[in-house]
């Protein structure tokens, strides 16, 4: 399971301009979503000595391959705490390197759900991240089993404050949201 505080919302830096607020938000993590790996140390050590813990979407970093060994680089060079993946095996590679491995379940019909739900029956990820999170409300039940060992998180598609506290409501831990306007919940 992650270390996250209940209701958490996950900046997810799309675009560089607005990392500068996502390090003004009350999370304890940044997701940099729009990386390269030339860019991607600098970014890393300004969230870092901001105080917060850097996650990426290792399958959508430019230049990069998610290997064994570029998972360890993410690890040792760049400071990552965790990793958002598709792969069950990129998640097996980020928990041995000592990184959270996050899973991406995709819930776009019938089919992707079931193959997420298989993917799921192998891999004993540190969270689940179910996309796109404007939809997650309605399958709550089928990834509720897992809560008890990995993070439930939703993400994608979350553009309103009722579109986020509904999803707290239904009982995810945390969203990944890339609408600045919804990154502070001090209210």
């Amino acid at each position: 399971m992650i270390d996250i505080p209940d209701r958490t919302v996950i900046p997810s830096v799309r675009h560089l301009k607005e990392l500068e607020t996502a390090l003004t938000s009350t999370s304890p993590y940044v997701l940099l979503t729009n990386v390269h790996i030339g860019n991607l140390e600098s970014l890393s050590k300004k969230c870092i000595s901001a105080g917060y813990k850097v996650l990426v979407h290792c399958d959508l970093i430019g230049g990069f391959r998610p290997d064994r060994d570029g998972i360890r680089l993410l690890k040792n060079m760049y400071g990552v705490s965790g990793v958002l993946t598709q792969s069950a095996q990129v998640v097996n590679f980020a928990q041995k390197a000592g990184m959270y491995g996050i899973l991406r379940v995709f819930i776009m019909d019938s089919r992707s759900l079931e193959k997420g739900q298989q993917v799921l029956e192998d891999v004993r990820p540190d969270g689940i991240e179910i996309l796109p999170g404007a939809m997650a409300d309605r399958y709550w039940e089928l990834f509720e089993p897992y809560a008890d060992n990995a993070t439930l998180i939703a993400g994608g598609m979350i553009v309103t404050t009722k579109e986020r506290d509904n999803l707290f409501d239904c009982g995810y831990s945390a969203i990944t949201v890339s609408s600045p306007g919804l990154w502070d919940i001090r209210e």
